[in-house]
């Protein structure tokens, strides 16, 4: 067995490069959308900035302490009125496939919402450092939990 740099290296198909995009892709169900944010490193928030087509009205609600991993910041209505831009902070907390809700409402009350389902997939600590697709962007690093240094001096 050789030690050559290439077998730690990752290779694609070339249908998963093809397949590769550098936006964020939405794919829409009755009342849900699905927003693909590709690959992120864990440990990261992420701001995350998308268009999304909708029929809710000029206005929206939401609940903020909904899900602890992702939150609307900041919406504003496209200007053909179709839809809404949103801002939302992402937090890539753990490895893996990551899938966080969110849930947005027109603020008439007319029980129109939008249920909105972020996919990331998560790259572990020193996996490689993902390239981020128009419309993310890093906002945060949160610190190294895996320090082998601790104030704790066990049981007497």
């Amino acid at each position: 067995m050789s030690n050559s740099s290439s077998e730690h290296k990752v290779h694609f198909q070339p249908v998963e490069v093809q397949a590769h995009d550098s936006e964020i892709t939405l794919k829409y169900s009755e009342k849900r959308i699905d927003v693909h944010l590709g690959f992120l490193q864990i440990n990261r928030h992420y701001t995350v900035t998308f268009v999304m087509q909708d029929d809710l009205g000029e206005d929206l609600t939401f609940d903020p302490l909904q899900n602890l991993h992702a939150r609307v910041t900041k919406y504003e209505p496209t200007e053909d009125g179709l839809g809404h831009q949103l801002e939302m902070d992402f937090h890539a907390h753990r490895e893996k496939l990551i899938q966080e809700r969110v849930s947005v409402k027109s603020i008439t009350g007319n029980g129109n919402y939008r249920d909105i389902v972020l996919h990331a997939r998560v790259l572990g600590k020193g996996k490689g450092t993902p390239a981020l697709r128009n419309g993310i962007k890093c906002s945060q690093v949160d610190d190294d939990n895996d320090s082998d240094v601790t104030d704790w001096q066990g049981f007497d």
